[in-house]
């Protein structure tokens, strides 16, 4: 993952009801990460992928493992 490319979106719901919902997307790979209810959900989630994945450039411990 590219930091740089991970962006947070505003999105709506398709039935207009008007509720403001924000997708952390990778616009690197063009794959969705997930919505979240709010702004300060999705600056989190996006805030941990970085810490993440600076942890394992580093060679630290992954705070969010996966397979590799």
């Amino acid at each position: 993952m590219i930091e740089s490319a991970l962006e947070i979106r505003e999105v709506r719901e398709p039935d207009g009801d008007g509720e403001t919902r924000y997708e952390v997307y990778d616009s690197d790979t063009g794959m969705p990460v997930g919505v979240f209810d709010s702004y300060e959900d999705a600056k989190y989630e996006v805030e941990s992928m970085k810490q993440s994945n600076r942890e394992t450039w580093n060679k630290e411990s992954d705070a969010d493992p996966g397979p590799e």
